[in-house]
């Protein structure tokens, strides 16, 4: 008897974590987010896509870079996307780099239990790490 108490106990506690693991999904990450880089702010906007895919542009020193990514568990990896519209390097682009044209490098972003995110970028010097904030929605005056 005392064996199946200590194994519904288990079963009990086991059932309780699982509960307590967040599902997350694209539509936590969608908005407009506050993201301090090196005592600079960039401004990323996502939206979704489908259940597990958005575009975003991120905003930083005068030049709007779009980005595509996919989620999976709580992290979203974003890549530059290179229009004939838009002119712009991708994400992580070697800005030094004749051309100004190499392969996109991930931007990772994961959202953090207090509903800000974190996240890593590569850059010429190695990974850059960065915290953000979403920004909320005025209401609009009646």
């Amino acid at each position: 008897m005392a064996l199946v108490r200590t194994l519904a106990l288990v079963f009990a506690l086991a059932v309780s974590a699982l509960a307590q693991q967040q599902k997350y999904t694209v539509d936590d990450f969608v908005g407009t987010w506050n993201i301090e880089v090196m005592s600079h702010q960039i401004a990323l906007v996502i939206e979704k896509q489908d259940d597990r895919n958005v575009t975003a542009t991120m905003m930083m020193m005068g030049r709007d870079t779009l980005l595509k990514g996919d989620l999976v568990d709580k992290t979203l990896t974003l890549v530059g996307i290179k229009t004939e519209d838009n002119g712009t390097a991708p994400a992580g682009a070697d800005h030094d780099h004749p051309g100004n044209r190499p392969p996109a490098r991930p931007i990772t972003i994961t959202l953090q239990d207090d509903g800000t995110i974190a996240g890593e970028m590569m850059t010429t010097q190695g990974p850059l790490k960065w915290t953000g904030e979403k920004l909320k929605t005025r209401k609009k005056p009646q």
